[in-house]
């Protein structure tokens, strides 16, 4: 099963203002998961639904608590007080348990529970959100590894106190809304303080001094199903020897003859490119869109293998 996911609010309307039709929540900056509790054990499953468990040893207790749930939620990592994407980038392909539980010794994950789909083997999703509200907050409020998300029914107070405390934004959610698992549904809808794009690479450029390194991706957004739109060139962020290391492994087997976006890529961009399948997922930060599509002063994040490359659109 895929999650539901929410629709970007117009920030220029912002989202609907009625606490007794809509609840909210905080915009989690992590890594979204379904939670599937049975018999004493739980697995993880990510939004492409690859199994993602072994990544997360600690979340191994959640499943001793409850006999049989299944959890909608965002798996975050704290840092100074707030959730980090960047933090996650050490758990992401991890499938060795022995390094995840040392990882997890060190920096230990949550998951920030939002949703039930399922309790006691009786399907919740037809349900309306308030009576999955209702029957999530039967089970304990908090435990090993694990919480719930906090809702609240003043809009404009909870966007305010996520913006000075620097989380990612505010979710808004019907309270009669059924769950639609895979759909991207505007009976959700999310709206973020940071603009977060989820892009393809295409290509990338060598550092200049070192040609081993990489200098610049050249990323893209679909446009239509199998055209691939040139977002721009993205040098920033780049630098750790983690991120190297994990494009380097991700990127040698997908290269290409040829450019694979549908129009051409600007001279100055595709000077010295190599160029890749679009099969590698990463978010950037960005300072908005120009009118042709590209991205302002895009800053890699990370690698998502949560996602699938089709999932990729303009947010």
């Amino acid at each position: 099963m895929r999650p539901m996911l929410a629709t970007p609010a117009d920030p220029d309307a912002g989202l609907p203002a009625d606490g007794d039709r809509w609840a909210y929540e905080v915009k989690w900056d992590g890594w979204r998961v379904l939670a599937d509790v049975n018999d004493g054990a739980v697995r993880l499953w990510s939004r492409s639904e690859r199994e993602i468990t072994a990544a997360f040893p600690e979340l191994e207790a959640i499943g001793r608590a409850h006999p049989d749930v299944l959890l909608d939620g965002e798996i975050v990592i704290m840092a100074r007080g707030v959730p980090s994407f960047t933090a996650l980038a050490d758990r992401i392909h991890l499938t060795d348990r022995r390094r995840a539980s040392a990882l997890a010794a060190r920096n230990p994950a949550t998951l920030i529970a939002f949703d039930a789909l399922r309790m006691y083997g009786v399907d919740l999703t037809e349900r309306p959100w308030q009576e999955r509200r209702e029957a999530l907050e039967r089970l304990p409020a908090s435990g090993e590894h694990w919480q719930l998300s906090p809702v609240y029914d003043d809009v404009d107070v909870l966007l305010e106190a996520t913006r000075e405390q620097g989380l990612e934004g505010v979710v808004a959610k019907r309270r009669t809304s059924a769950y639609r698992p895979g759909v991207r549904s505007s009976d959700w809808r999310k709206l973020a303080h940071r603009r977060v794009q989820s892009v393809l690479i295409g290509g990338w450029r060598p550092e200049i001094n070192d040609r081993n390194q990489f200098g610049a991706l050249l990323i893209g957004v679909w446009s239509a199903p199998g055209v691939l739109r040139f977002a721009g060139r993205m040098g920033s962020g780049l630098t750790g020897a983690g991120a190297q290391a994990d494009l380097r492994r991700l990127l040698t087997p997908l290269q290409l003859d040829s450019s694979p976006f549908a129009e051409t890529v600007p001279r100055a961009d595709a000077k010295g490119a190599t160029w890749v399948r679009p099969q590698v997922v990463v978010d950037v930060r960005h300072l908005g869109r120009t009118e042709n599509g590209r991205l302002r002063q895009p800053v890699f994040r990370g690698v998502r293998s949560d996602l699938e490359p089709e999932d990729v659109r303009y947010e």
